[in-house]
């Protein structure tokens, strides 16, 4: 009997929980998933782990840099960050948000970087980016855009957490 009851509270709590995981707004969904695969990609430079940076980024994307458009520029561009006592680079999303369908979107938050001037001494800069993301085919959430901004130099420092 207990194992009977057992089984049918088994099914029953398993039907709810695939039920109001279909009921869920794709919006939300969305945007659940974009702020894990922003958390991923800041992980993925914490562990110097290039390829599973690239992984998230878009084959055609646009990154703020000189070095052009697609994932070959965004890794040259971003190649510094991957290199042993090179700079650091981390930063935490705060907010993401999706068009109706769910596919698109973005994430802002605060970034922090660390490097050296010419004498070695450490220069710590903030600011806030946006991301934005794109469902592929694959279902895979990549980085299309990528851009941020520098804060006042003396401007209060906003700690990160990864």
């Amino acid at each position: 009997m207990v194992r009977q009851l057992l089984k049918v509270f088994a099914v029953v709590a398993v039907g709810a929980l695939s039920a109001s995981a279909q009921t869920r707004n794709p919006r939300t969904l969305a945007e659940d998933a974009m702020m894990k695969a922003d958390r991923e990609l800041n992980q993925a430079v914490a562990a110097h782990d290039m390829e599973r940076f690239l992984s998230l980024v878009s084959e055609n994307a646009a990154f703020d840099s000189t070095e052009g458009r697609g994932r070959a520029a965004v890794k040259d561009a971003w190649a510094p960050f991957f290199e042993p006592g090179g700079p650091t680079l981390s930063w935490a999303p705060a907010k993401a948000e999706s068009l109706v369908a769910g596919d698109v979107g973005y994430t802002v938050g605060t970034w922090e970087r660390h490097t050296k001037d010419a004498r070695g001494n450490p220069i710590v800069r903030t600011g806030q980016y946006i991301t934005v993301w794109r469902k592929e085919k694959d279902g895979v959430w990549r980085a299309t855009f990528d851009t941020g901004s520098t804060s006042p130099v003396g401007a209060r420092r906003r700690s990160l957490t990864r």
